[in-house]
């Protein structure tokens, strides 16, 4: 049977199940993760849940482990439906013992463990179980939005939504930055219907929304070395190649320039980068494919889908859960307003951290990898994996290795571990997920995740070790 047959049987069973769960009148316990992904993953989901008349809790959490299960009891104990959605997979036999419960798990990580024989109703769409690759063609917002499509085709409005989710767990990874397999049928079904376009653009944060100055100095994706964070600097390279970032007082908008203007704009930016060592491959990065929603106002955030993801984003690592669930749900006024405001200081905080990185403060380089040392500094739990993301797929360190960033977990006497592969290495073999467990594992901790993006939490004082385990089983995990 294909991959397609399957997965069309899965997102059945899951619309069927929720369908029936509707006329009980009993509320579900909706769980996901807090980033771009979990929050626009919960948020399609309660569309659902609303269009079904299901009445609901939502809970966003940092991990699904003990300590979070022993905190949620009660809220768990009260509902017989619960659903998780970029969660679950992973945590097959903690969730093993809810087996009086009706379970959906929404999920695209790596599935681990089996199921006990009592369980009552485990329904689990993953595209892993599809044969489809859960790092680079789906994630939880991709198959939360095939679920809500099943369900009517009303929600082919979900569309922006679930792109917003896919490009914050970063797979726009086909060639210049496109999205592929089956966030592409969500692209296309974008397209066709309105709410998406698709066009090759320079990649700077905030092109239409913010004058030209700060999208240079906030573009961190690619990084631009000696540019991004520094909007002085990103004033005087503008001058530097013929553009006036600024007339009659007010710096300019991308929108402004004329065409001899962009494409000096453009050339200028790729010589820069290959002249501040970047390879040509990595400069031409700042061209590639760039998702809008035209139904938003082009000055918006949420016009631009990277924005969005970023806004998204900043909420959740901020625990502003409740207002960046209100945006992807329409809200346009308060709630946006607030994002906006979060997003900014969450920016500010982060290119405090990328300045510290860059300057080595942090940073120890092992043979197998480098490891930012973010416990030092205070930099908080959920910022460490963006500052591990973007040193991975930057020019921060001069060497193409794992990065591996460390700070204090909220959990008392524990470690945070963030990992990332830079794409240089992703068809290296490495497996960071598996390197990850294993030492994690060794020393008392547990690990997980992806191949390409792994996390782990550790005992303080057994950190060193975890270390030199981790460079043993980094190339060669079992």
């Amino acid at each position: 049977m294909s991959a397609k047959r399957l997965l069309d049987q899965g997102l059945d069973e899951a619309v069927e199940a929720l369908v029936e769960w509707s006329k009980s009148g009993k509320p579900a316990l909706l769980i996901s993760h807090y980033d771009a992904d979990g929050i626009t993953s919960a948020s399609i989901m309660i569309k659902v849940l609303n269009d079904l008349a299901i009445p609901f809790h939502v809970k966003i959490v940092n991990q699904l482990d003990e300590p979070t299960l022993r905190r949620l009891e009660k809220l768990l104990e009260r509902h017989e439906f619960l659903i998780f959605t970029d969660l679950g997979s992973g945590q097959r036999n903690l969730l093993s013992r809810y087996a009086d419960k009706n379970i959906l798990v929404v999920d695209h990580h790596q599935p681990i463990g089996g199921l006990a024989d009592n369980v009552k109703a485990w329904i689990e769409v993953n595209p892993r179980l599809y044969d489809i690759n859960g790092n680079t063609e789906a994630c939880a917002s991709t198959m939360s939005y095939l679920i809500a499509r099943r369900l009517s085709s009303s929600n082919i409005s979900l569309a922006p939504i679930a792109i917003v989710g896919a490009l914050g767990d970063m797979q726009d990874c086909g060639e210049k930055g496109q999205l592929v397999g089956l966030n592409r049928r969500i692209v296309e079904e974008g397209v066709k219907s309105g709410y998406v376009s698709e066009e090759m653009s320079l990649r700077l944060f905030g092109l239409r929304s913010k004058p030209l100055v700060e999208c240079i100095a906030r573009t961190t994706n690619p990084y631009i070395p000696g540019l991004t964070g520094n909007e002085r600097a990103s004033y005087k390279f503008l001058k530097s190649i013929g553009i006036e970032p600024e007339v009659n007082g007010q710096l300019r908008m991308f929108s402004s320039l004329s065409k001899e203007e962009v494409r000096k704009l453009v050339t200028g930016l790729i010589k820069y980068m290959i002249d501040v060592g970047l390879s040509s491959k990595e400069a031409e990065r700042i061209i590639g494919y760039v998702y809008l929603f035209p139904r938003e106002k082009p000055e918006s955030p949420l016009f631009d889908a990277r924005e969005y993801s970023s806004l998204v984003n900043a909420c959740g690592r901020l625990d502003k859960y409740g207002v960046a669930i209100a945006v992807c749900l329409g809200d346009r006024e308060e709630s946006l307003k607030e994002a906006i405001q979060v997003a900014n200081m969450y920016r500010e905080r982060l290119g405090r951290y990328i300045r510290l990185v860059v300057s080595g403060e942090i940073v120890e380089e092992y043979e197998g990898f480098y490891c930012i040392h973010g416990d030092i500094v205070g930099i908080e739990e959920k910022i460490i994996g963006t500052i591990a993301s973007i040193a991975a797929s930057a020019t921060l360190l001069p060497k193409g290795k794992p990065v591996i960033a460390l700070t204090r977990a909220e959990k008392e006497g524990f470690i945070k571990v963030s990992a990332r592969l830079p794409r240089a290495l992703n068809r290296k073999g490495i497996d960071l997920a598996r390197a990850l467990r294993f030492a994690a594992e060794k020393v008392g901790g547990a690990g997980g995740g992806h191949e390409v993006a792994a996390g782990a939490q550790i005992p303080i004082e057994r950190k060193r070790e975890f270390l030199e385990l981790l460079g043993e089983s980094l190339y060669n995990a079992k």
